[in-house]
């Protein structure tokens, strides 16, 4: 019989974390392991995932969203909790005080966030560690801010990086003729692209100024902001102020970023802060040259001249100097794109599903020879 695994996320929104949800579920071992997820926000989902949805019709903060979970494990059977970010990690860890299933924290960058909420995060995370069986880590860094943060002890933290469907992202010629057309851009004009949350954390307002810088010298350039998020507003405004509003398309959220990737010629991962990137993962599986900060887990797969370009300093200067650079050299735009395709075969999805699976059945295992000792 399955191992039967809940998955308790906040939302099914676009983000990292339901991206890492999406590839467990979707790519599991269906003989070894069935998936249940229950979003606690479940009325907007911009990512469908293939797998048995639980979902209720209590409000935001009803605090009934967390009692569900003890009803899900009685009802479902389930075997082990597995939660993502902040409010399911501390509801998982509640809800094991009151029941034996097993709890894994999978750590994508709460942890890292610096605000009063965050805060509370990390000290709830410090006095609940014990009600966790396994903690898992998208990166080295993530890892090393659990054990800094809250205190949780290295031999409890299992680093699993996240993945990319490297079948599913690949250079196309064909997509990137189709669209451009329907973009309405022409091919001698260079895309500077972007993808993800439209959020302070990403630093989208940073790559708004250096593209100001770069008009100038490069009349023709095009960015492609693929995403949404709280900042839109204040992102177009500022394109506005920069007068590069003529430069800038906004495409909001897109669920065929595997597709439209391929109309770029350049990418620019400008976060301030991330726990590993998968945008980063996708892009080098599609050979969009990439240039980014070398912050966090980001520093751990993109390796400065050889898988893409890693400014020095997180500045409109700097990220204007790293595109520039590619402009004006095609060959390294090649080396980088080669190295970073055949680097980021390592991160392939079954690699991550594998190791996530393997830690399920060792729960389990556990589980049950404990439960045998008693009796």
């Amino acid at each position: 019989m399955p191992i039967r695994v809940l998955h308790i996320i906040g939302s099914l929104r676009l983000g990292g974390a339901q991206m890492c949800l999406k590839n467990i579920v979707e790519h599991a071992s269906k003989d070894k392991v069935e998936h249940f997820i229950y979003p606690l926000r479940s009325k907007q989902i911009d990512i469908p995932i293939d797998g048995n949805m639980i979902k209720f019709p209590y409000p935001n903060y009803d605090p009934r969203k967390f009692l569900a979970i003890l009803r899900i494990c009685r009802q479902y059977d389930i075997d082990i909790i597995h939660a993502h970010l902040e409010k399911p990690v501390i509801g998982a860890l509640v809800a094991n005080i009151f029941c034996r299933v097993p709890v894994i924290v999978h750590e994508h960058g709460p942890i890292f966030r610096k605000s009063f909420k965050y805060s509370l995060y990390r000290i709830a995370l410090r006095l609940l560690r014990s009600r966790a069986s396994q903690f898992i880590a998208v990166s080295q860094a993530t890892a090393a801010e659990l054990t800094a943060k809250a205190n949780i002890s290295e031999k409890n933290i299992t680093v699993v990086y996240n993945s990319v469907d490297t079948a599913m992202f690949k250079p196309d010629d064909d997509l990137r003729r189709k669209y451009r057309q329907e973009l309405n851009i022409s091919e001698d004009q260079t895309v500077i692209g972007f993808m993800g949350r439209l959020a302070h954390v990403k630093g989208v307002d940073l790559l708004l100024e250096a593209i100001a810088l770069l008009l100038g010298p490069n009349p023709e350039m095009l960015l492609i902001l693929v995403g949404d998020g709280p900042e839109l507003d204040s992102l177009m405004s500022q394109a506005k102020r920069l007068g590069i509003s003529d430069n800038v398309i906004f495409l909001g959220f897109r669920d065929d970023i595997s597709q439209i990737i391929n109309a770029f010629d350049i990418s620019v991962i400008p976060s301030r802060q991330e726990p590993l990137g998968i945008v980063a993962l996708e892009l080098m599986a599609a050979k969009v040259p990439i240039v980014c900060s070398g912050v966090e887990g980001l520093a751990e797969i993109i390796i400065d001249n050889r898988t893409g370009l890693v400014t020095e300093q997180n500045t409109p200067e700097q990220i204007a100097a790293c595109i520039q650079k590619l402009l004006h050299d095609k060959d390294l735009c090649m080396r980088l794109v080669e190295h970073a395709a055949d680097f980021v075969t390592r991160f392939d999805v079954h690699c991550q599903v594998d190791a996530i699976e393997e830690i399920y059945v060792d729960l389990y295992s556990n589980a049950q020879n404990q439960e045998s000792r008693q009796f």
